[in-house]
């Protein structure tokens, strides 16, 4: 029975995406990007999963609808130019690894499934005016919190296994056939409907600096607002993800230190500087004890493991996917890893540079360096600030603790939409320029014509 529900969910909103209006595509996509985990598939060769679903659908009806906005969105997109390259250093990467045919459709897909969600949710942002996503956010942020809030005092995920056992495929870190839980004796965690806490944590970290960014542009009420504020903050919390944690209050603080004059942040500068000093033993402390998470000897062994690996291929990298095929295996606890020491790879540096080698890990940084001065030149409109500040806690996330459960994806869908609703505020204001100088323009010659006629009164 919840097998025929939760697939009658999925294809109730397959059918409000086809048959409803365009400018609602992008809010049913990132409904099945939070309803959905990214470890489950409908087929295994090749793998579909409900999001590869959603995104080449939407893709499939943009063109059908509505081509020239897909146009747009592809030769008008922001962040062109290192899409492009991207694409590009892929293709480079299965020819020179002689892949042929199969490794450029891997190198195609490998692309589509991870960087195309950023053309997607331009796209979606064009049209912010229509769909006006922020202002959905109320409701599947208060029930994720209450399932969030329920997991964490049962010290178990009762709604994951239903949704995972529902498809044909499961691909995840947890073992369904027992109670799904990912607390342990030393952390409680949650992950609700992502493949992993750390997913769930990055996920909520980047909402949650997007939701601050943009809460004035809400029509709530400020009892509304603030506990959608608060249930993210919760929820970032309960994702036990201390790199979410951290990289949450990063983006809250620079936040806050725009909002300052020089001599508060000065006064910050000097706070963080000193408190950075005082922590600075807790932290490492924290992070050498052993079996309780990431810790800084794991960290050092995957460093090594991965310079040994990039040393193999360091230009072009050792081929699409690399990682996924020949590092990450399962072990008893049912996760992708062949050697304990390393732990897996936790940090994007290290599958760029070991799959990609220098070529891809170049073109990587280079698109969010892109996106940096796009959303900074632009920092006067609220959805700018948000994309900014996801663009930053993400990428520091990235490579702090990696890309994990489609947290990338999600990230991405973010950014993109700040992207195409910055560029929506800009034409506007543009268009309000435009319009003063018209009127300016408009009153100067009628003055000129009032003074004209009056002096022709007088002769």
């Amino acid at each position: 029975m919840a097998s025929v529900v939760v697939l009658l969910v999925f294809f109730t909103l397959l059918v409000m995406m086809i048959f409803g209006p365009k400018w609602l595509h992008y809010n049913w996509v990132l409904a099945c990007m939070v309803l959905f985990p990214a470890c489950i598939y409908f087929t295994q060769s090749p793998q579909i999963s409900p999001h590869h679903v959603f995104l080449y659908g939407f893709f499939v009806l943009c063109a059908l609808k509505d081509n020239a906005l897909l146009l747009d969105g592809i030769f008008k997109h922001p962040l062109r130019i290192p899409l492009l390259l991207l694409l590009v250093s892929l293709m480079f990467t299965a020819f020179l690894n002689g892949e042929g045919g199969k490794g450029f459709y891997n190198a195609f897909r490998y692309f589509m499934e991870s960087y195309s969600y950023l053309v997607l949710a331009y796209i979606g942002g064009l049209c912010c005016k229509e769909s006006k996503v922020e202002e959905k956010w109320f409701y599947p942020i208060v029930i994720m919190c209450v399932l969030g809030i329920v997991e964490f005092a049962l010290q178990r995920n009762l709604i994951f296994p239903l949704v995972c056992k529902a498809f044909p495929f499961y691909d995840g870190y947890f073992d369904l056939n027992s109670a799904v839980s990912a607390s342990r004796s030393y952390r409680s965690r949650i992950f609700i409907l992502t493949t992993h806490p750390t997913a769930l944590g990055s996920m909520l970290c980047c909402a949650l600096v997007m939701f601050t960014c943009i809460m004035k542009k809400l029509t709530w009420s400020k009892s509304k607002i603030w506990i959608a504020w608060g249930g993210l903050f919760l929820l970032v919390c309960l994702s036990g993800s201390r790199t979410a944690l951290a990289c949450s209050l990063l983006g809250l603080l620079l936040i806050a230190f725009g909002k300052v004059d020089f001599r508060i942040k000065f006064l910050i500068i000097a706070f963080l500087v000193f408190g950075a000093a005082g922590f600075a033993k807790k932290f490492v402390d924290d992070f050498s004890v052993e079996g309780q998470g990431s810790s800084i000897s794991m960290r050092q062994g995957q460093l090594l493991y991965s310079f040994y690996e990039f040393a193999k291929s360091p230009i072009y990298g050792n081929g699409i996917r690399y990682t996924s095929k020949y590092v990450m295996e399962r072990d008893a606890y049912n996760d992708r890893v062949t050697n304990a020491e390393i732990g897996g790879l936790e940090s994007v540096v290290f599958f760029q540079l070991i799959d990609y080698g220098i070529i891809g890990f170049s073109c990587y940084v280079l698109l969010y360096l892109v996106a940096f001065i796009y959303f900074f030149r632009r920092r006067r409109f609220e959805y700018a600030q948000g994309g900014l500040l996801v663009s930053i806690v993400f990428f520091v996330f990235a490579v702090l603790s990696g890309e994990i459960g489609g947290n990338n994806a999600f990230a991405y869908m973010l950014i993109g939409y700040c992207m195409g609703a910055t560029h929506v505020e800009e034409e506007e204001e543009k268009e309000r320029e435009e319009n003063e100088e018209n009127e300016e323009n408009d009153e100067k010659e009628s003055r000129i014509e009032q003074i004209a006629s009056a002096e022709e009164f007088v002769k």
